[in-house]
């Protein structure tokens, strides 16, 4: 099964981009958005594995706002952002995030990164499981 990945990007070059890239290296690309609520949106509708998210957004939310409601539902994201500064990364990093990405990326850096969010989040969703008695 193909890992499925929503992008979230407002640069729609950056976010093409992406896509076939990703495509390439064999995910399922579920979506490609430009605002934190069309995230949101996609992301309850259609339960990817992973968000790719950009920090700055097009309309009222940042990245990190949609990543605090989609990080509610138990989808990992990794943010993606040309703002590698202290304070960005902190802010990042204090709302769950699974990794940080700056641009311009490096397709196999990314792909390592993804790898390894899908596996960690995999591991928690079974220890959560586990926990509570249920099993898929």
């Amino acid at each position: 099964m193909n890992e499925r990945i929503l992008i979230v990007e407002d640069e729609a070059i950056t976010a093409l981009d992406l896509k076939y890239s990703l495509e390439e290296l064999g995910y399922e690309i579920v979506d490609t958005v430009d605002t934190g609520q069309a995230a949101i949106d996609t992301a309850a509708e259609k339960t990817p594995d992973v968000v790719l998210m950009d920090i700055k957004l097009k309309g009222d939310m940042e990245g990190i706002e949609a990543a605090e409601v989609i990080s509610e539902w138990h989808i990992p994201i990794i943010y993606l952002t040309a703002n590698t500064d202290a304070a960005t990364f902190e802010k990042s990093n204090i709302k769950g995030s699974y990794g940080f990405v700056s641009k311009p990326y490096d397709i196999n850096k990314l792909d390592k990164t993804l790898k390894i969010t899908i596996n960690r989040a995999r591991l928690e969703e079974k220890k959560l499981n586990d926990a509570s008695g249920f099993t898929k």
